[in-house]
């Protein structure tokens, strides 16, 4: 806390300063203190010539409340993210949010305070007050500015559309729902909401995109209610339980667009199709005037309070993850790999099923897969929500290779003779492909769905429902073999698979967009 003025000047305050003089040789520590929006060449620049001004550089990043204030709207980049930026370029000793300059420079004994000259040197000094120089003992210093750069103008062109990447476990930051994402976001641009394992992955893909960096392990419902603080009018989501997002949401002061891509079409219990059916449900409910909010493309709208929610997730055109795949050339139709030993592609989902692994990962099916390796080579593709150390373990038990746990498991289908996995997104998708595929037997606490297409009556007909005493029979039966039939039963459940999922989903929310545009272009807003 600032001391105030009368200890400051106190005779007991001079005598120490005055020995701390004579005893340290005197030091320049410069302040730095603005808004670094985006964090531009501009910044860079008048930063470096900052450091090397001074024996130290202090930059003290202002306030979200206070930009608001100051400028009638709050910065595209949150407080915690431009004062990560500044840390990272590795020019500042100190970086710090704090928008009461009187403090930062008692805190920090700061003689120099520096600027740049698209304010001249009076209209600066009058800024901070010829008094409170005089008190602090300050230098004004004007560094040249470079032109050309405005955060203002970058701000402006960024449109009201946030991109949510955030969940209280940092793990869910993961890449594989950044890349449900990040195929939508070049055509469409907009701020990230991200906890800081989720600003890596965005930093790397995109460095200079807004991006709002929220606290780890802040509660759903209030880091919603943060990302209303930002002019965001359409905030899409990849999160398989948007429910909580809703808490925080529906007092929104203005309308708001919520659209959720979940991959969530496994149909277990806990994921997006569970949430989807109850909604569902509800809006059927209402009778004719609710059964009417049904999109034609299969996707669900509903209102609660402030929010209409476009779940998408489950859109009979809307799924976009092969969508890359098939721009590079990639077919569902592929010859049997030429190799001595036939090979097994292992799908495992995550938790929560037996012993907290995940179906496949269990010790039941540990010693299925053991016996099997005897005769097949065994490699798995973990899900990246997977504990590294539960994955490595069970490899080293079973003997089987690891790949990456990333996105994009169903690319590796072709490579070999048959796939196992549990009932997941990534089931439907090796489904598509000509290897032949088998669904590990669900536990008996596990129901199959009622209302999941196909039905597992259906779906027994084409794919072998296995356990572990059948696996070594079944699968020696598969090997050699394709069956192009799979690929009808994986369309059912995932919808039309023609590459342009994308491609649509970037027009519906766009559209989203332009609808919220038309009101302020019409009234000069």
């Amino acid at each position: 806390m600032a001391r105030n003025a009368a200890a400051t000047d106190s005779p007991l305050r001079s005598i120490f300063d005055a020995l701390r003089r004579r005893v340290f040789p005197s030091r320049t520590v410069g302040l730095a203190l603005g808004v670094f929006d985006f964090c531009h060449r501009g910044h860079v620049n008048f930063l470096r010539r900052a450091a090397e001004n001074c024996d130290r550089l202090i930059v003290a990043v202002h306030t979200d409340e206070t930009v608001l204030r100051y400028k009638g709207e709050r910065p595209a980049n949150s407080e915690l993210e431009r004062a990560r930026a500044i840390e990272d370029l590795g020019l500042a000793d100190v970086v710090e949010v704090d928008s009461d300059r009187q403090a930062v420079c008692r805190r920090h004994r700061v003689n120099r305070v520096f600027h740049g000259d698209d304010w001249s040197r009076d209209t600066y000094e009058n800024h901070w007050g010829r008094e409170l120089i005089d008190e602090l003992g300050l230098e004004i210093v004007i560094l040249p500015h470079t032109p050309g750069l405005n955060s203002t103008g970058i701000r402006a062109r960024t449109p009201r559309l946030g991109w949510w990447l955030y969940s209280p476990l940092a793990s869910w930051d993961r890449s594989h729902i950044f890349d449900h994402l990040r195929r939508l976001y070049p055509d469409l641009g907009g701020t990230w909401f991200v906890s800081d394992s989720g600003r890596c992955v965005v930093r790397e893909a995109y460095p200079d995109a807004p991006l709002v960096l929220l606290g780890e392990g802040v509660p759903h419902e209030e880091a919603a209610r943060k990302a209303l603080s930002f002019d965001v009018d359409v905030l899409v989501t990849a999160h398989f339980n948007y429910e909580p997002m809703l808490a925080g949401l529906r007092d929104a002061d203005r309308p708001l667009h919520l659209v959720v891509l979940s991959h969530g079409r496994s149909g277990k219990s806990g994921t997006s199709a569970e949430v989807h059916r109850r909604h569902l449900e509800a809006v059927r409910g209402e009778g004719a005037s609710g059964a009417a909010k049904g999109s034609p493309a299969g996707g669900l709208i509903f209102g609660d309070g402030a929010v209409t929610v476009h779940d998408y997730s489950f859109a009979d055109d809307g799924y976009g993850h092969l969508d890359g795949f098939l721009a590079r050339g990639g077919t569902f139709d592929n010859p049997v790999p030429a190799t001595d030993r036939p090979r097994l592609l292992l799908l495992p989902t995550w938790g929560p099923d037996p012993e907290g692994r995940g179906l496949l990962l269990s010790r039941r099916w540990g010693k299925a897969l053991k016996r099997l390796g005897r005769d097949w080579d065994l490699v798995l593709s973990p899900h990246p929500l997977a504990g590294e150390k539960t994955v490595r373990n069970f490899a080293r038990s079973v003997g089987c290779e690891v790949l990456p746990a990333r996105g994009g498991s169903f690319e590796r289908v072709p490579e070999f003779h048959a796939t196992l996995s549990d009932l997941s997104g990534v089931f439907w998708e090796a489904l598509l492909f000509d290897t032949p595929a088998m669904l590990a037997s669900p536990d008996a606490g596990v129901r199959w769905p009622d209302d999941l297409r196909p039905s597992l009556a259906d779906l027994s007909e084409a794919v072998p429902v296995v356990g572990p005493d059948e696996l070594m029979e079944t699968a020696a039966g598969l090997s050699g073999q394709r069956r192009p039939g799979q690929r009808a039963l994986a369309e059912i459940r995932l919808g039309r698979i023609d590459g342009r999922a994308t491609a649509r989903m970037i027009e519906r929310i766009g559209g989203l967009l332009a609808a919220d545009a038309e009101p302020s272009a019409q009234t000069g807003n």
